[in-house]
């Protein structure tokens, strides 16, 4: 009896082990570095995998990208996601938004299949940089990837998509054409009140204008004579611009107010030191009710007060959500720990998110390379350039 206790004993000492190494084995199965979903196929590719691939897919070159502290390079191996898309996963259309999805969730801006497929712009799917596995979630264990893309000019950012998890590809755009049994629809007479492009006044080059845009501050001039051309912003008479002023709260509010086309509202009282006969009062009210301007918890707005670049950039940030660049809550998943300026720690609570955006979007590139320096007080010419940047760009 004790032996045949003992059997079974080992027997079911046995079979736990191997059911429990084969689900190891069936994690480990589970593992990979990067998926791949295009319509009904779902591919789930290890380093392994990548590495395995035939020789015209793989890449073994430099790339060069920007963050805000210039031009880097590094070397890169890895596969051609445009091989992958099309001999792996049989895509066979040329042009559909892409996806990149990241593990941390982080926001990466929809790609274009044509864009993967260009050959100039060569995407890949790196699992090696400079000689080196890659290991930006700090857990070794993990298998990671990054996505590089080839620049297309100068100061291009947004090359480099890093903790990408999964590349998925949507429907197929393609062109609509009629059907060759149908009869061409008679063309239409165009109704002019239906014209949607904004028209802008072509005002004379902003330099024939003003005589102080020195070469110090040629970064603004595209944006000073986008912003002069609409009517935003205007020197402050015998042909000088000041764009070493600093900027206060109120002229802030007022270029904010003008650049997103608000009518005016009346000013009805609601700050200490804001007065009823106050040149910018009536911006005031009209910024305070669209949610652009807050006041201080002691009742005042501080209307003299010079801007500091954080407060520039929470505003500036709460306009690009009014004026559909894009929405709260996307914006609200962008955080300074993603950020490249080296003080980003310093940024306040209240403005990292839109911080953190704005510079994502290279809204900062001519004035802060980096170092962002939140408490920095801004001038009329960087003001110019975050507005311009973050509206009309």
């Amino acid at each position: 009896m004790f032996r045949k206790n003992l059997k079974l004993t080992a027997f079911l000492l046995v079979a736990v082990l191997i059911l429990s190494n084969g689900i190891v084995f069936a994690e480990a199965e589970e593992a990979y570095a990067v998926k791949i979903v295009a319509g009904n196929v779902e591919l789930k590719l290890s380093i392994e995998d990548l590495k395995n691939m035939p020789e015209e897919a793989q890449i073994d070159e430099d790339y060069i990208y920007y963050s805000k502290s210039g031009e880097k390079s590094v070397h890169v191996k890895g596969v051609s996601l445009a091989y992958v898309l099309r001999e792996l996963a049989g895509v066979d259309f040329e042009n559909a938004v892409v996806n990149f999805r990241t593990a941390d969730d982080y926001p990466v801006e929809p790609q274009y299949l044509e864009d993967i497929f260009n050959e100039d712009l060569k995407y890949v799917i790196a699992y090696e940089i400079n000689g080196e596995a890659i290991d930006n979630d700090e857990n070794p264990d993990n298998e990671e990837i990054v996505v590089y893309r080839k620049v297309r000019f100068e100061n291009d950012f947004g090359t480099v998509f890093k903790l990408v998890v999964e590349i998925t590809v949507g429907e197929a755009i393609e062109p609509t054409e009629p059907s060759e049994t149908e009869e061409p629809a008679e063309a239409e007479e165009p109704i002019e009140e239906e014209e949607t492009v904004e028209e802008v006044e072509e005002k004379d080059p902003i330099k024939e204008v003003f005589t102080d845009l020195t070469e110090e501050f040629e970064f603004a001039v595209e944006a000073i004579q986008d912003l002069y051309n609409r009517g935003i912003m205007e020197g402050i008479g015998n042909n000088k611009f000041a764009p070493e002023r600093e900027f206060t709260r109120a002229e802030f509010c007022k270029v904010m107010v003008e650049a997103l086309g608000y009518e005016i509202v009346e000013y009805k009282g609601i700050f200490t030191d804001v007065k009823e006969d106050d040149w910018f009062a009536d911006y005031v009210q009209t910024a305070y009710e669209k949610g652009l301007f807050k006041g201080y918890t002691d009742g005042s707005f501080r209307p003299n007060n010079e801007i500091t670049r954080q407060e520039m950039a929470a505003v500036a940030g709460r306009g690009a959500v009014i004026a559909e660049k894009v929405s709260e809550e996307k914006m609200n998943k962008f955080v300074m720990e993603k950020s490249n300026f080296l003080d980003k720690d310093a940024v306040a609570d209240w403005a990292e998110h839109e911080v953190a955006w704005l510079e994502a979007q290279g809204v900062f590139k001519e004035i802060a390379p980096e170092y962002f320096e939140p408490e920095k007080l801004v001038n009329r010419a960087e003001a110019a350039v975050v507005i311009y940047n973050t509206l009309f760009k």
